[in-house]
């Protein structure tokens, strides 16, 4: 049972919108502006603001690890903080995991999400690097939590399912154990170019061939003692913000705060093949105010409680669909609503975050 207590209680922090990797599929192949790091300013802001969180993730656009402070400025999360970082976690690359890294991940963090791509010539494809580069980075930091005896890190793989890669998740799994992951989410592809937006397994209506993809997946899933997690086949007619029912708050690197991942950049996304401008929608700044203030603004108050309440049209059902303008931004819909969630595949659970 979820239950909501509007207060801030998990927090994403965008340590840095660079990435040493050039993924394809990556929501970055349509930024115009120059990717910038978190600077001290900034995260001096967070540091000591008064939220309590009861979790804080280490993610965002960017590979944090990339950041020129993060051993840094994650040792001082958890230890200028005075307690109030219970639960420090990172979604990461594992492309370029040194020493100084991985000592860092195993005595600061409680989960570490690693992307995955599918099995080792597709992930190359993707991601440009050997999977046994990421393979032999798990297997250090599973070194590393053995020769300190810790149980933290949690290593979870993540990967977005595609038409390049549906046909790999029953190999994978067995490898994705070997590889010493303990958990593995399934996520779906939101399409960033023309040329990804055939690729999408996912349909607005229920499709048995896929949904039997899904269920194959789960018996090679418990014999290999690995917890899975996959989305919807199809859209939920039911909208349901996790960013909101997780009351989270997002902090770009530049100290914007937006209410989820969606909204934190500029950018475009295919929606079922329609081509939609996303633009990105701030309530403040942690630079001009604290997060509890731009909390409780009647604009950020107002976005949560409707998308709580559902109080918001359904663009990719509606009849009127092919014919309506305001299907082509993510700026307002047709009750009003700015920004629009009407659109948002995460809402309609088809595209998970960790």
């Amino acid at each position: 049972m979820i239950t909501y207590t509007d207060k801030i209680k998990k927090i994403y922090i965008e340590l840095t919108q660079k990435c040493n990797l050039n993924c394809r599929a990556c929501f970055r192949v349509n930024w115009k502006n120059e990717p910038i790091d978190m600077q001290e300013d900034v995260f001096l802001k967070i540091l000591n603001d008064d939220v309590l969180s009861e979790t804080t993730v280490i993610g965002g656009i960017g590979e944090p690890t990339a950041h020129p402070r993060f051993v840094e400025y994650s040792k001082r999360l958890m230890t200028e903080t005075e307690g109030k970082q219970s639960n420090l976690e990172i979604t990461s690359n594992a492309y370029h995991w040194d020493n100084q890294i991985i000592e860092t991940l195993v005595k600061y963090y409680q989960k570490v999400t690693v992307s995955v791509d599918g099995l080792p010539q597709t992930f190359l494809n993707a991601r440009g690097f050997e999977y046994d580069v990421l393979a032999q980075n798990v297997k250090k930091l599973i070194d590393a939590k053995k020769a300190t005896n810790s149980k933290t890190p949690v290593i979870h793989a993540i990967i977005v399912l595609s038409k390049d890669n549906i046909n790999e998740i029953k190999d994978l799994i067995p490898l994705l154990k070997k590889t010493g992951f303990a958990y593995f989410m399934v996520s779906n592809l939101l399409p960033q170019t023309e040329e990804d937006k055939d690729k999408i397994i996912y349909t607005p209506y229920l499709d048995e061939k896929r949904r039997r993809f899904v269920y194959a997946w789960y018996p090679i899933a418990c014999a290999n003692s690995i917890p899975m997690k996959t989305p919807m086949t199809k859209f939920s007619s039911e909208h349901r913000c996790a960013f909101v029912e997780q009351e989270a708050i997002f902090i770009t690197a530049d100290g914007s705060i937006a209410p989820c991942y969606r909204f934190a950049h500029d950018g475009q996304e295919f929606v079922f093949g329609r081509k939609k401008k996303v633009r990105a929608h701030y309530f403040g700044n942690i630079l001009d105010n604290t997060l509890t203030e731009i909390w409780n603004t009647h604009d950020y108050y107002d976005f949560r409680y409707r998308n709580y309440a559902s109080r918001y049209p359904s663009c990719i059902d509606c009849d009127y669909v092919e014919c309506c303008d305001y299907i082509t931004t993510s700026e307002a819909d047709c009750r009003a609503n700015e920004p629009s969630c009407a659109d948002c595949l995460w809402c309609r659970e088809l595209i998970e975050c960790p």
